[in-house]
């Protein structure tokens, strides 16, 4: 089944993660466009679908690294197979460093735990 999320080479663009480096946002937010995941090596990707009333909010991840790894990534509307008329809200963490995270909810408290591996995209369901 086709998710309608594509994959590609690296855009040259820091998602913010902390990994010791530069975390300043590079890039413009995407609001809900289709987004290009840049998977390979270590790093995967994460989409996490969830309910439409979590649209315009953000998501946020902690892995289990040492030191841990805190991201977040807005929740938006995106087409599915790129069709305007159907419509799922997801976060989409487009490149996420190899291991183990977990989504968190509002108050930071772990909600479900997801393993990331270099190359693959994984997903998580969040809706109620």
């Amino acid at each position: 089944m086709s998710t309608g999320i594509s994959t590609g080479m690296s855009t040259g663009m820091n998602t913010g993660m902390n990994t010791g480096m530069n975390t300043a946002e590079t890039h413009p937010h995407v609001h809900g466009g289709p987004p290009v995941l840049d998977i390979g090596g270590d790093v995967g990707a994460l989409v996490a679908t969830m309910d439409s009333s979590a649209v315009g909010t953000e998501l946020h991840l902690r892995s289990e690294h040492e030191p841990p790894i805190s991201i977040h990534t807005g929740v938006w509307n995106r087409a599915v197979a790129g069709r305007s008329q159907n419509v799922v809200s997801a976060a989409v963490f487009a490149e996420l460093l190899e291991g183990t995270y977990w989504a968190l909810d509002r108050d930071g408290n772990e909600l479900v735990c997801v393993d990331i591996r270099g190359g693959e995209s994984a997903s998580i369901d969040l809706r109620g």
